[in-house]
């Protein structure tokens, strides 16, 4: 379970990107929508005990883009399953007990506003 917390507006940048969009469709299977949803976790989440894949870093433009770890999972979102992803930047400003989430659809459309709890589902090792 997390709670929705404001982020920097990283993600949608990051997002629009077509190489990252590209990367976390061929592991999730839908086209991400250009934005991440942040969650506030209890605790550290420690990506080890799942199953993830990790997307190379690559260059555009002359600069480095760092990849991201991907965990597919399914987000509760008012009694709706969505399927999702968790995405966690190699490189990143948030404390470790944030994730970001994306989706196929902007999941704040759901009537989800910062403090609002949901949780995620994902598989364990």
């Amino acid at each position: 379970m997390g709670k929705v917390v404001s982020g920097l507006g990283e993600g949608k940048k990051y997002l629009s990107i077509k190489k990252y969009k590209e990367d976390i469709k061929k592991v999730v299977g839908f086209e991400p929508y250009e934005g991440t949803l942040n969650l506030e976790l209890p605790e550290e989440f420690d990506i080890s005990k799942y199953n993830y894949y990790e997307t190379e870093d690559f260059y555009l433009n002359g600069k480095k883009f760092f990849g991201v770890y991907v965990v597919p999972a399914t987000i509760l979102v008012k009694g709706k399953e969505v399927k999702g992803a968790i995405i966690l930047p190699k490189k990143t400003s948030h404390k470790r007990n944030v994730i970001e989430v994306v989706a196929p659809i902007r999941l704040r459309d759901l009537g989800l506003k910062d403090g609002d709890e949901i949780k995620v589902k994902i598989g364990i090792r």
